[in-house]
């Protein structure tokens, strides 16, 4: 019975999340309304399956948390069967965990303005401990989208402060880049500030591509770029001491010929651009920051891989909202809280009200 539920819970949450880009640029184009849709939302997923593995299936789609739930239907006897009843078999199969297929309808209610009850029902198990954490995060995350959840947008430039060095940095700064090859693949890099002191800036930084998800730490050196002997990072310089002016020359013989505008988290930010001396690369570096917002190479000729490069988030500008697959966080006590509110000892006010204050203070993150 416990193995039933447990396998109930991850069919029934398999499926949200959809139109999310992942590294393989393997995303379903189709909305999951009833039973018939997880079957072929496993079958849409079955070849990679094959080729990858259940585990490595999961870690590259963190989107859709319990995909490992497909293994049930991989691994059922009707799956590669030709018989005329083999989905059939499979629906009733799916449906024996599912239960009624109006719940899953409602599950996948895309606008709402309260709080659902199939939200109540997720975060009543796990509270008792019959789901995990990434399950629990696929309602907040919903929320989040139908802003019946809407933590506070926190301005980080109104108190920053830029050293003597020309640096706009502090710790706990993050960006996040996204890099797109000649043939379509991404990947994405994120690096963050762990300490400034006397040895220098202690970058954490994580790079998650179709074949893994690497970390790695390491100090930048005096020209504030990824040192050499680094093979981790597609970007080498994230960092540039400020003040820039157009018509200076930066390192590496960039040239600032001008400036443009550059939307990141529903913000437009004013850049710089810097040109190369053969003209075939251009850089839009924050005028205010330093930072990195993209990257991109002008001319087919030259022999890269990676073609552009795009910051897709950071909290320097502000601490927004932002739906972070890789680096869920939910705290063990937050189940009391939640449990109080299920036994009704708090309002559903109350509890939205206190869960927006930890995600604004980045102290749950989903």
């Amino acid at each position: 019975m416990l193995r039933q539920t447990v396998i109930g819970i991850i069919i029934i949450l398999l499926i949200g999340g959809f139109g999310i880009q992942n590294s393989f640029g393997h995303t379903p184009d189709f909305e999951v309304s009833a039973t018939e849709d997880i079957l072929k939302f496993c079958e849409f997923f079955y070849y990679e399956y094959e080729l990858v593995g259940i585990d490595f299936l999961v870690n590259q789609h963190p989107q859709f948390p319990n995909i490992r739930a497909c293994s049930i239907l991989y691994n059922h006897i009707a799956w590669n069967s030709s018989h005329e009843l083999r989905d059939f078999v499979l629906i009733k199969e799916i449906e024996k965990y599912l239960g009624n297929s109006d719940d899953i309808k409602e599950r996948h209610l895309r606008e709402f303005t309260t709080i659902p009850d199939w939200i109540k029902k997720d975060a009543q198990m796990w509270v008792d401990g019959k789901s995990k954490d990434s399950q629990f995060a696929y309602g907040i995350r919903i929320m989040l989208k139908n802003n019946v959840l809407s933590p506070a947008i926190i301005d980080n430039m109104n108190n920053r402060v830029c050293t003597e060095e020309g640096l706009c940095i502090k710790e706990t700064d993050y960006v996040t880049y996204s890099h797109t090859s000649k043939f379509g693949n991404t990947i994405t890099e994120k690096f963050e500030i762990e300490s400034i002191d006397s040895m220098g800036i202690l970058i954490n930084t994580k790079i998650i591509s179709e074949e893994s998800i690497e970390t790695k730490q390491f100090y930048l050196d005096e020209s504030v770029k990824i040192p050499d002997e680094e093979k981790c990072c597609e970007t080498k310089k994230f960092l540039y001491k400020i003040p820039i002016t157009i018509g200076q020359i930066i390192e590496n013989g960039y040239q600032i010929i001008g400036t443009t505008s550059f939307p990141i988290e529903g913000l437009i930010r004013t850049g710089l651009i810097a040109q190369n001396l053969d003209k075939t690369k251009l850089l839009v570096i924050d005028k205010e920051t330093g930072i990195l917002l993209s990257e991109k190479f002008e001319k087919t000729v030259i022999t890269t891989y990676w073609e552009k490069t795009s910051l897709i988030k950071t909290n320097i500008f502000q601490e927004s909202v932002g739906i972070q697959f890789h680096d869920l966080k939910i705290p063990e006590w937050w189940k009391k809280t939640t449990s109080w509110w299920l036994e009704g000892k708090i309002s559903n006010l109350e509890y939205i009200q206190a869960m927006e204050n930890l995600i604004s203070r980045n102290i749950l993150r989903v």
